[in-house]
């Protein structure tokens, strides 16, 4: 089992690099394999398809991710230091992977079918760390406890990603994420969403 773990986790890392570089369309099951001079048929006894590789590359990038920041959102004493530890993780996942998160396919509203469930792992993943969030806040008692850490942080994760898509459709057409000034300037605003919503529970 550790063998095949190990196996798809460099399928994994060959495959996001082709996707970084020619995109998911253009980015074959040949060429994976090639890059790891296995067959085809190799590939295909790890991952049944291309989508597969792509939702996998994702799941392990998101997951790691928010673990992190869940560690430090359940003993933290500070509302602002979990803050953060969201801010900088999220910055950085932006930054090296947006490629992946397919954000020109929803400022066009016509986000595919893969995005869609790439849209809904992502969701899922953050409301979980935000719900852990909110629950810290009442232990904390920054957070009224009358407030249902669940729903809000439903709420709040439904916010951020339309905020975040109408910011992508206001930028000039062609804009790049790789431009760290301008992700940076996104994520102070983020910031002052969120310390917004968070001034609203307690």
């Amino acid at each position: 089992m550790a063998e095949q773990d190990q196996k798809r986790q460099l399928i994994l890392e060959a495959a996001l690099k082709r996707f970084k570089r020619y995109g998911m369309a253009k980015t074959t099951m040949e060429e994976i394999a090639k890059d790891l001079e296995i067959s085809k048929g190799s590939l295909y006894y790890y991952f049944p398809d291309k989508d597969h590789i792509y939702v996998a590359a994702i799941k392990g990038i998101v997951n790691k991710s928010f673990e992190d920041v869940i560690r430090i959102a359940a003993v933290s004493e500070s509302m602002e230091e979990i803050m953060e530890a969201y801010i900088s993780s999220k910055e950085k996942v932006l930054f090296d992977y947006h490629f992946l998160f397919g954000i020109h396919e929803w400022i066009h509203e016509k986000p595919s079918a893969i995005m869609r469930q790439v849209s809904d792992m992502v969701e899922k993943a953050e409301v979980c760390f935000l719900s852990t969030w909110i629950k810290r806040g009442v232990e904390l008692g920054t957070i009224s406890k009358t407030q249902d850490p669940e729903r809000c942080a439903q709420l709040l994760a439904n916010v951020m990603f339309g905020f975040w898509v109408v910011w992508c459709k206001r930028q000039t057409p062609g804009f790049d994420l790789q431009d760290r000034e301008l992700l940076h300037t996104y994520m102070e605003m983020e910031r002052d969403v969120m310390t917004i919503f968070f001034r609203g529970l307690a």
